[in-house]
């Protein structure tokens, strides 16, 4: 069972750079504009057919090679089919034309990120801060390419930041979480998990994300308890049973081998390096950003 429960950061956040890049209303997105390619190019992206968006922002570049927003838009169309080497390329070229343009290094940190090319991503994000304090997403990009990095005490205050903006934000949450509990710091990761489950309270992810985590802080009294709660809410879930049945084995173990001169020995002596693996992931629902998740 060693092999199939090990832990892996990867496992967690998998795929989840791109699951950022889910966008917003497309409407709340492009840049509205008076020509007519880009009006029918945002009509297309609404449609999800980015291709066709493609096209027409293409002619209203040609139309008029010097207006940024065109490239903006054409870049968000080409993130959003995938093309993320074009789309840092017109986002780089907003950036020449505008050089003191937020949302453009905003951007191109976001595919950066996305094409885990971590530090360039960073560096553009912190640019796109300095020019716009209140650019949530730039913060929440940035703490994810720094999770990645393990550069966790950074992580932890991007997502206070995006936390300080959006009170309850469950993907900063979850993610704040993990960075604290990388840092061995249980107390606080139980917190924010805990608030995690208390906005809700059905989702059984929440309680095998805490049960973790009071595992590792040496309480496996309360780490049955989040297993068996999840367990009942997903009975299904072979990951969440497996782990419960661990910490109950090894409570009756360590209850009917006492120490030498003294009784019996407390149910829940699990110790924190014999805590089974934290949860194999997250739903990509959960980073439901604009970075849309």
């Amino acid at each position: 069972m060693g092999n199939a429960m090990t832990y892996k950061k990867a496992a967690l956040f998998g795929g989840a750079a791109m699951a950022l890049f889910v966008l917003a209303p497309v409407g709340n997105v492009f840049a509205t504009d008076d020509s007519d390619y880009a009006r029918k190019a945002v009509e297309l992206a609404k449609k999800k057919d980015y291709d066709g968006a493609v096209e027409q922002f293409s002619l209203a570049i040609k139309a008029s090679p010097k207006t940024a927003k065109h490239y903006s838009n054409r870049g968000k169309a080409y993130r959003a089919a995938g093309k993320l080497a074009e789309a840092e390329e017109d986002f780089t070229k907003v950036i020449e034309l505008e050089e003191k343009n937020a949302d453009a290094y905003s951007e191109r940190g976001k595919v950066k990120v996305s094409q885990k090319k971590y530090d360039e991503g960073i560096e553009d994000l912190t640019k796109a801060i300095e020019l716009d304090e209140d650019d949530v997403d730039s913060f929440r990009f940035r703490a994810f390419a720094y999770v990645s990095k393990e550069e966790y005490e950074k992580a932890i205050e991007d997502y206070s930041s995006v936390l300080e903006a959006k009170k309850g934000d469950a993907a900063a949450l979850e993610r704040r979480g993990f960075a604290y509990r990388s840092l061995k710091k249980y107390s606080e990761a139980i917190e924010d998990f805990t608030k995690l489950i208390e906005a809700s309270p059905k989702d059984a992810e929440g309680y095998k994300r805490r049960g973790y985590a009071y595992s590792l802080n040496g309480d496996s009294e309360k780490a049955v308890e989040d297993f068996k709660k999840a367990v009942k809410l997903k009975p299904g879930d072979a990951d969440a049973a497996a782990r419960l049945k661990v910490l109950e084995n090894k409570a009756a173990k360590a209850a009917s081998s006492p120490a030498p001169g003294a009784g019996a020995a407390p149910a829940g002596g699990v110790t924190p390096a014999a805590a089974p693996p934290p949860p194999a992931g997250s739903p990509a629902s959960s980073l439901a950003p604009s970075p849309g998740g």
